[in-house]
């Protein structure tokens, strides 16, 4: 079967511009178009077999509808955005209806350095075809997990998975900073458990604050989850300034307990972690 041309809107973006690079280095022939690329949105567009969106979050949907209809017939059209739902309803209502249409988030950074093995794709199948299975299945044979959900629960896994997950290592860090935290001077006392934590933070924190931003209020269902966790902290710091033991051990329990197994697993893994960081350092 002959390889079919794919084409990215969104090129010279850091995820765009490593996709481009690992479907290169597999022999497909890419084309992409960007702010300062020689060929246009348009021109990519009508040409693509296989037309990705990997934009900003806050443009996607506006590029989708400026140039998914332009696309040819036949066409695959699919995006890599972090916010599946309303990308997904813009891909069905601007693309032709000859076109297959396909959402994918891609679970980790681009600096997967074209090596997909044991990473996580999302798929959101709207209307599947000869290339969405095509493109999955090369997905699937460079290592990559596909897991096929629909846009919306999606939207609500990120809005625990990113949105709480994100916005406690930012509030983390603004706490530190209020109480005049010297960090390196704090890794004198501190306990494994708190350099696992730490180190997670500051790998959010790494990263662009802009990308974080567009991931936490662009999904409609992260107050939610928020509400939830500023609910929790409430409770907790209630029992803190009640000097209520027995009920922080309640809710310690009932979140033990929501756990299940997957809380040994954890420790389990955790340990090793733990293990091969001493042995780093």
């Amino acid at each position: 079967m002959n390889k079919p041309l794919i084409g990215i809107i969104g090129s010279e973006g850091k995820m765009g511009k490593a996709f481009s690079q690992l479907f290169v280095s597999r022999e497909f022939e890419v084309i992409g178009a960007d702010l300062n690329t020689d060929l246009s949105g348009e021109q990519v567009a009508r040409k693509a077999d296989i037309l990705i969106f990997s934009v900003p979050i806050t443009r996607t949907v506006e590029v989708i509808r400026e140039l998914s209809p332009l696309a040819k017939s036949g066409a695959l059209i699919a995006d890599f955005t972090s916010i599946k739902s309303p990308a997904v309803q813009a891909l069905l209502e601007s693309a032709p209806e000859s076109c297959e249409v396909l959402g994918l988030h891609p679970m980790f950074g681009p600096e997967f350095g074209s090596d997909l093995k044991q990473q996580v794709i999302v798929s959101c199948p709207v209307r599947s075809g000869t290339l969405a299975e095509q493109l999955l299945d090369f997905f699937r044979s460079e290592g990559a997990h596909i897991k096929e959900c629909s846009a919306e629960e999606h939207d609500r896994m990120m809005s625990l998975i990113q949105g709480i997950t994100h916005i406690s290592a930012i509030a983390t860090g603004m706490a530190m900073k209020k109480l005049g935290f010297q960090i390196n001077k704090s890794l004198d006392f501190s306990s494994p458990i708190y350099k696992l934590r730490l180190d997670m933070v500051g790998r959010v924190l790494s990263q662009s604050p802009e990308l974080y931003a567009e991931i936490a209020i662009e999904n409609p269902l992260t107050e939610q989850s928020l509400t939830a966790y500023q609910e929790a902290i409430t409770l907790l710091m209630k029992t803190v300034q009640e000097r209520d033991e027995n009920r922080f051990v309640q809710a310690f329990r009932e979140a033990a307990d929501f756990m299940g197994d997957f809380k040994n697993q954890a420790y389990r893994r955790t340990n090793h972690l733990l293990t091969l960081s001493k042995n780093i350092s």
